[in-house]
This record gives C-alpha cells, sequence and structure tokens, in this order.
C-alpha cells in the first residue's frame, strides 16, 4: 500500500512548479469527494517543505479564481482496499494560514473554499 495525497477541485488544477510533484490524473471519483480528483502527490506529504510547496500551490491556485473549493485528502492507495474518506473538515481560505493545517491523518479529507 501507498500513502497519496489526491487534490480534487471545482476549477481546473494546473501543475506545481516542480519541486513537489502534482501528478496530473484522469479525472477519477472516489466517495466522500464532492469532485473528481485530478492530481496526486505520491508518498504523500511527510516534511515541512513539503507542506510549504502544498500550502503555495492552493494559494496561487485560489488566487487565479473568485470563487473556488480545494478538496485535500490522505489516502492510502492498494488493490486490495477501496479508497475511502473517513474524517471531513472544512476551512475557508481566508483561514489558511499555516502549511501544517495541511497535515492530514490518514483517510481525512479537507475541503478549502474560497467565496
Amino acid at each position: 500500500m501507498t500513502s497519496y495525497y489526491y487534490l480534487a477541485s471545482n476549477q481546473n488544477m494546473t501543475d506545481g512548479t516542480g519541486s513537489l510533484e502534482f501528478l496530473e490524473v484522469d479525472a477519477m471519483n472516489v466517495p466522500g469527494f464532492d469532485y473528481p480528483i485530478q492530481r496526486e502527490i505520491f508518498n504523500g506529504i511527510e516534511k515541512a517543505w513539503q507542506l510549504r510547496e502544498l500550502h503555495q500551490y492552493i494559494s496561487n491556485h485560489m488566487a487565479r479564481h473568485a470563487n473556488c473549493v480545494i478538496q485535500i485528502a490522505h489516502l492510502l492507495n492498494s488493490n486490495l482496499v477501496e479508497l475511502k474518506v473517513q474524517e471531513k473538515n472544512l476551512l475557508l481560505f481566508s483561514e489558511l494560514t499555516d502549511p501544517r493545517q495541511l497535515l492530514l491523518n490518514e483517510s481525512q479529507l479537507l475541503t478549502i473554499k474560497k467565496e
């Protein structure tokens, strides 16, 4: 089993800056997400610099849109286990002030809204 961070949005997502790989995936629907997954981060997020990069990626994505939603989940991907969200949290983009807010527990989904 491999740990992933999956990202979905109501807007088209772009590639990252290159220091953290935001791999484009064929749009897939996972129970618990409101939007199709567009990007994944292989092996999840483990280090402070990765959280900073993810925070910057989200900030850049949100800056391009007046209204936007991003959903991020930390899930284990395995051929033996279905992808499943067990816990959901909501955060307004204006309240996203610290990259550590993006450190998720396994099977946790965070929805970030900008209205």
